[in-house]
């Protein structure tokens, strides 16, 4: 467990909160667009391994985002996970490894005209992300999620955007995180469960699961077919043309 998920989460907040702050000093080269996602994986890095000295750390043919303190390895990965296979085949033969995978809360957009530099009013952009967001990532890695060395983190982020107006495929962008809203720990695949809210009675479908815990439903369809697949829920029977869950007696 690393000093940031030992602390409060108030302090975990503030602490996160400072390190975005200062990373907005730092003169980023390039501007806007050449950084992408990267100052997002940059202050989390720096958010659950304060030490520097234990970034970037190249194991076998692979480079570890970061060492833990106790001599485990951190990935942040802000995107799909088929990047992360060849490096999980290696890492976790000998280590624990967590994945921080983070969604993003709040995004606030502002876009510049690249002729003019005018700025456009902040605006909130896309749907709230939480912790469900994990889901659609997870298949990609189906055949080592029953490693018990390998652990899920999602931060729930407040991010602010920016763009440049044109061609919309090729708007460059930078996404700077400002807060931490929310965390989430999955250190087995039984942790899973603990999304389930505890006023949804089982059996229950995946309209009812979207119901009880105020998600899109395509969320909880994700989320169903993989804790399915890793043996946690049992499909047992149908509600029209919808499956029933209950979870699985051990």
């Amino acid at each position: 467990m690393t000093e940031a998920e030992r602390a409060p989460f108030e302090a975990r907040q503030e602490r996160f909160r400072c390190l975005c702050e200062d990373f907005d000093l730092l003169e980023r080269p390039g501007g806007v667009g050449v950084m992408g996602e990267k100052a997002v994986h940059a202050v989390l890095k720096r958010f659950y391994q304060p030490d520097v000295s234990a970034h970037e750390l190249k194991i076998g043919r692979y480079v570890a985002d970061a060492a833990t303190a106790d001599g485990g390895i951190l990935e942040v990965q802000t995107g799909a996970f088929a990047p992360l296979r060849r490096k999980l085949a290696v890492f976790l033969e000998q280590y624990e490894v967590t994945v921080v995978h983070p969604a993003y809360g709040t995004r606030w957009v502002r876009s510049a005209d690249p002729e003019t530099g005018e700025l456009s009013p902040r605006r909130r952009c896309g749907r709230p992300e939480s912790a469900w967001k994990l889901f659609y990532a997870l298949p990609a890695i189906r055949e080592f999620l029953g490693r018990p060395n390998l652990h899920f983190l999602v931060p729930v982020l407040e991010v602010s955007e920016w763009r440049v107006k044109g061609d919309r495929r090729r708007s460059r962008r930078d996404r700077v995180p400002k807060a931490l809203l929310a965390e989430y720990a999955f250190a087995r695949p039984a942790d899973f469960l603990t999304l389930l809210p505890e006023e949804l009675s089982e059996p229950f479908t995946s309209a009812g699961l979207a119901r009880a815990a105020g998600i899109p439903r395509g969320d909880a369809q994700m989320y169903l077919y993989l804790v399915h697949q890793l043996g946690l829920l049992d499909r047992v029977g149908k509600q029209r043309n919808a499956y029933l869950y209950q979870r699985t007696e051990i």
